[in-house]
């Protein structure tokens, strides 16, 4: 059996490449490295809908040239093409460490009958905790405070410079959390902890579930216009592009804030910068945007009441070897014949 490890260069694939040899020590398996490097990262899918992949690094020719031996493919970043797929005949497990698989082709892998397995959860709470530091930042006006130190030193201290920077209390405050999944779950527990009363609008999750954890469910109208704080934790999908636009900052109070650490395709970007740049709501901070990195003269640059944060939502040193072990475990229940706890269906 002969596993091929892709090395992108990223902090997951050297937490596989430290994780898998232990964990398959005793098992008839040889571990390939390929080393491939960070390539200029695909934003939008290759051209032609049937490649099925999109947020990928690295050449699907490159990687299709180096696949003949494959049973199990072990990525990260790497695009798993259909090409990719067609060049390794002996292939029988597709192994990818992120929390959604988009970098592999799933229906190509399934029409040959090999399964997909992803590390869903695996940078879950490293988000949430992004999350809550970016509500913290907002309710405690760091932007602000921090361009003032920066400016005026010592002279930050002076009561009349204290008390521009005045924040609010979270306890009492209403959050609002948009889907409610691995992400979702793990911020409204955090919020509780700080005294936030929940609003949840994540329509296939059953009301129970929410109200158990101790969130109202209502809809996403309700939501918007009586949340002080609006959290994104969806997952992009065609109909939900542009999910927070005009029409939904309308909705917002004026002293609301908006904070997304899911995916940049869920807001309307235009629309969102005439809401801050015209304070008809308070404040944002994102950790993702459409284009990423942003063009230099991103019109965001110039607004003075949004954070941004570059992609750091599953930064952590937990993370990658969070993905690792889910990995590496998947791939022990493929060898002993066990089921697969994170096999993707075609609808991922």
């Amino acid at each position: 059996m002969h596993l091929y490890l892709v090395d992108d260069g990223t902090l997951t694939a050297g937490a596989l490449r430290r994780e898998l040899p232990a964990a398959l020590a005793g098992w008839p398996v040889t571990v390939t490295v390929l080393s491939m490097g960070l390539g200029q990262e695909g934003i939008e899918p290759l051209p032609g809908h049937e490649k099925g992949v999109k947020e990928f690094y690295g050449s699907p020719a490159e990687l299709a040239g180096k696949l003949a031996g494959a049973d199990i493919l072990v990525v990260h970043k790497a695009p798993v093409t259909q090409e990719v797929i067609e060049s390794a005949p002996r292939l029988r497990l597709i192994a990818c460490a992120r929390a959604h698989p988009v970098n592999v082709d799933v229906r190509a892998a399934l029409s040959r009958g090999i399964p997909v397995v992803h590390a869903p959860g695996r940078a879950a709470d490293s988000t949430a905790d992004l999350t809550m530091a970016l509500l913290l930042f907002l309710a405690r006006n760091m932007v602000e405070t921090c361009r003032l130190v920066s400016r005026l030193g010592a002279g930050a201290w002076q009561y009349d410079c204290r008390s521009r920077l005045e924040g609010v209390e979270l306890a009492g405050k209403i959050l609002g959390i948009i889907g409610f999944g691995q992400v979702g779950r793990r911020v409204a527990v955090r919020a509780q902890a700080f005294g936030m009363n929940l609003l949840v609008h994540s329509p296939q999750v059953e009301p129970a579930e929410i109200l158990a954890a101790g969130g109202r469910p209502v809809t996403l109208e309700e939501l918007l216009s009586a949340s002080d704080f609006v959290s994104l934790h969806t997952r992009p999908a065609p109909e939900k592009i542009g999910l927070i636009g005009a029409p939904q900052l309308a909705l917002m109070k004026n002293s609301a804030c908006l904070i997304n650490t899911a995916r940049g395709e869920l807001v309307d970007e235009d629309a969102l910068y005439r809401a801050l740049k015209e304070k008809r709501i308070r404040a944002a901070a994102l950790d993702v945007l459409i284009s990423e990195p942003p063009p230099p003269d991103h019109p965001f640059f110039t607004l003075p009441n949004v954070v941004l944060t570059p992609h750091l939502g599953g930064k952590t040193e937990a993370a990658p070897m969070r993905a690792a072990k889910i990995i590496a475990g998947e791939i022990v229940n493929f060898l002993s014949g066990k089921p697969l706890r994170h096999a993707v269906s075609i609808q991922a």
